[in-house]
């Protein structure tokens, strides 16, 4: 399964399909445009808790594009959030977004749940932000970014941590902080002077996958849709779990 022909788009450019199922509450979103250049969100639609993802989310997608009036035969590409995330949310999405690509023979492209997350929030531009989604417990997955000019800035990489190392030295100075791992830590997030963004700023979005895919230089869609997996950065409760067990030493 390699990934899909060349995108070509006219001048008026061509129509997307966002999707991201990595939190509780997902997005799908609809946009016009060129990649590399300029996307207009037409079209948006969220979905419900993380269970009802694998359900809820073709249709969501046929109505969204019956809405304007277009079918999935007329999209020129997809894009996803890779995650991280609830596992069973990242695959549902993974998988609707490498089966409409391959069936459709478009194109794909795959950002991190976090960077579409920081990108939605259009508030204070030039000020880092610093993403955190909720592991449990004490755990964050956690990264850090500047937009400017239509270009994304990685300060911190996507990564599995914790709120201690967090607020040991992981913050950008001046950052917002945004995303639900803040709503868990909120009082001690704030208690150690960081301005913490209300909710829904920073949960995953259609719309700032989108925006990503609009940034500067044109980020290249995936080359081989069969090698490609979700960026979950820790391995599931059943992995680990079975890691515990003889058959993982050797038996």
């Amino acid at each position: 399964m390699t990934a899909g022909p060349a995108l070509e788009c006219g001048q008026e450019g061509g129509w997307f399909l966002a999707m991201d199922t990595s939190l509780k509450e997902g997005s799908v979103a609809v946009a016009k445009g060129i990649p590399g250049e300029k996307m207009e969100v037409l079209a948006t639609a969220d979905l419900g808790k993380d269970q009802e993802h694998a359900s809820l989310l073709s249709p969501t997608i046929s109505g969204l594009l019956s809405g304007i009036g277009i079918g999935a035969e007329d999209l020129d590409g997809i894009v996803v959030g890779s995650g991280p995330g609830s596992f069973t949310g990242v695959r549902v999405g993974a998988a609707t977004a490498k089966g409409m690509a391959w069936a459709l023979s478009i194109p794909l492209w795959g950002f991190s749940s976090l960077a579409g997350a920081a990108a939605a929030v259009e508030e204070e531009p030039l000020r880092p932000r610093l993403v955190l989604f909720d592991a449990r417990g004490d755990r964050v997955y956690a990264a850090a970014y500047r937009m400017a000019h239509d270009t994304l800035e990685i300060l911190m990489a996507p990564a599995a941590t914790t709120l201690g190392e967090v607020l040991d030295g992981l913050i950008p100075p001046g950052a917002l902080l945004m995303g639900d791992g803040t709503v868990r830590h909120l009082d001690i997030l704030e208690g150690a002077g960081n301005q913490v963004m209300s909710q829904p700023a920073g949960w995953p979005s259609g719309s700032g996958l989108l925006r990503l895919l609009s940034f500067q230089p044109a980020p290249e869609p995936l080359k081989d849709l069969s090698r490609w997996e979700p960026d979950y950065l820790r391995e599931s409760g059943a992995e680990r779990m079975w890691k515990t067990t003889e058959g993982w030493r050797g038996r």
